[in-house]
Formats: C-alpha cells, structure tokens, sequence
C-alpha cells in the first residue's frame, strides 16, 4: 500500500512539475501551499465594507421581518467574478479546501464584531439528505466547522435539518424564493436543548435574496433560540 501511495506522488509531482497548477482566477502559477485560488487574488477580492450606504441596504434588504438579529458577509458575490469562481468551485467542483479559507475569513471578521462574536453556538444551512449524498459534503457545513475551529465555538451540525428537497432557488425572484423555502426545516426534539436559550450563528456560503437564511433562522426562533447572526462568505447587496 505504502509502495503504491509512493508511485502516486511521484507520478503527481510529474505532473505538476510539467504541467504546474495556475489560479483559477488569474492563471498565475500557484506556489506551494496554494490551492485552486492563489494569495493575491484572496486577498483582492472585493470586500463588504463597512459603509452606511452597503449597511442601510443589508438592513433593509435582510433585517426585516426580525428573523435575524444581525448580518455580516465577508466578500461581494455580484461584483467580483473572483469570487463567484472561487464559490462555484466549492459548491461544484469539490474544491474543498476553499471552505476552509472562507472561514478563515469569516471568523477574523466575527472576532471585530461585538454582537456576532457572542454568539455560543454554530449552526448552518443544511441540505437535504439527497442533495448531500449526491454533492458529497454540504459546503456550509464546511464552511462552520472551519469558524469553529477559529474560534473554538461549538458547531452544532445538526440541529436544522432540511425536510422538504425544494428546487434551486435560483430559478426564482425573491416572492418565488420565499414560497420555495417555505416549511423546509424544522428542529428536532432531541436537539431542542441545544437551541434553547441559545445565540446561534448560523452560517451559508452565500447569501442572495436572504430568503433561506431568513427562514432557518425563524424556525431556529420559534424553537427557542434567543438570537440568530447571520454571516456568510459572500453575499448579494
């Protein structure tokens, strides 16, 4: 087994060395201990700025119906094409490693932030059994557990679980999102401990319309949790 693991890097350090890997937002050869995206282009990806303009429009835009207490995202979705790479190959691809870095970069923001780093307990948005077994991880999960090991807060995986497989939300606007998602996550009796009296946060790779996010946080509500943060790796504004 060993012998034949050894013929395996061998062969892929071949590989590499003739045909390096290039970032898959600017071509760039990455170096080693990068991986699909490489340093500069992480680190140049249009960010959520703290402005009164972008923070009137999060307000309005997913503050609301009172769902969610508060919001944060780390990247803009829509105005970089980087960053809509680097979520594609996550969902997509099975670029793995890309979760991790998203939460990397969403626990050094939760840390800044007063109310979000209260939280005492890490949930994300799940996706039905099918979906997961065919996608073979859920990249919010992943998303959380890479937060949780930043922050050493519990990630709770479990206490939301998808009942109901809707459709892909991007085939509706915003009124067609909200009835599509409409009764599709419930709690467990056996998890309502680990809900109640609780601030969650609850974790998605992207946020877009705010219809999702918004429904599992109400339901991690009227099961008890007294306050759900809302944070993810990029979002729509």
């Amino acid at each position: 087994m060993r012998i034949a693991e050894g013929f395996i890097n061998i062969a892929e350090a071949f590989v590499n060395f003739v045909y390096p890997p290039v970032c898959s937002t600017c071509t760039r050869n990455l170096i080693r201990g990068e991986a699909y995206i490489c340093a500069k282009c992480w680190n140049g990806f249009e960010r959520v700025a703290p402005t009164e303009t972008i923070i009137q429009t999060i307000e309005e835009k997913f503050l609301a119906d009172e769902a969610i207490d508060k919001i944060d995202s780390v990247f803009l979705f829509e105005q970089d094409p980087r960053v809509r790479t680097a979520v594609h190959l996550l969902k997509y691809n099975g670029a793995e490693v890309i979760a991790e870095k998203f939460g990397i970069y969403i626990a050094r923001k939760i840390v800044d932030d007063e109310k979000l780093s209260m939280c005492n307990a890490i949930a994300s948005v799940p996706l039905h059994d099918a979906r997961k077994r065919e996608r073979g991880y859920n990249q919010s999960e992943l998303i959380g557990r890479s937060i949780s090991k930043e922050l050493q807060i519990k990630f709770e995986p479990n206490i939301l679980r998808r009942v109901r497989q809707t459709q892909t939300q991007t085939l509706f606007d915003a009124e067609g999102r909200k009835r599509n998602i409409s009764g599709a996550f419930d709690v467990e009796e056996r998890f309502l401990p680990e809900v109640r009296g609780r601030k969650i946060l609850l974790i998605d790779d992207v946020i877009t319309t705010g219809a999702t996010i918004r429904e599992c946080a109400r339901v991690l509500k009227d099961n008890g949790a007294v306050e759900v943060y809302a944070a993810s790796a990029a979002i729509t504004i």
